[in-house]
């Protein structure tokens, strides 16, 4: 299914000689939509938030997904009172997620053959509403 508010971007570099793709989301439409327009526009920076990671249909391998957010709802995150702006960027992430498009990983994983089992499981369940 192809959903018009969706623009990821996949990146190919080198990174201390060792290759490092990555896909790149562009999250303001949906700042704006559940935000009432206060998020969602002007400056974009790539959000500190690093825990999500998407399946390449080229290559078969979990990439990272970098997420490129406002700057005004990064620094509200980081600021004086982030209640708001943190629920914000968690109902764009949860819906991102019931889309199918991000995994979120929770927490450090250090087993790596069960984290990628569990994110294939997760991939599979939702492949369905996969726009590819």
């Amino acid at each position: 299914m192809f959903y018009e508010d969706i623009n990821i971007t996949k990146r190919k570099t080198i990174t201390n000689g060792a290759k490092y793709d990555f896909f790149i989301y562009d999250m303001l439409s949906l700042e704006k939509k559940h935000s009432n327009k206060k998020f969602g526009k002007g400056d974009t920076v790539i959000s500190k938030v690093k825990k999500f990671q998407m399946l390449d249909d080229e290559t078969g391998e979990m990439l990272d997904v970098k997420i490129r957010c406002s700057k005004k709802l990064d620094d509200a995150m980081d600021g004086f009172e982030p209640s708001e702006s943190k629920k914000v960027f968690n109902k764009c992430v949860k819906e991102l997620e019931t889309k199918g498009i991000v995994v979120v990983w929770l927490g450090e994983l250090k087993d790596s053959l069960f984290s990628f089992k569990k994110c294939e499981e997760l991939f599979i369940e939702t492949s369905s509403s996969w726009f590819f």
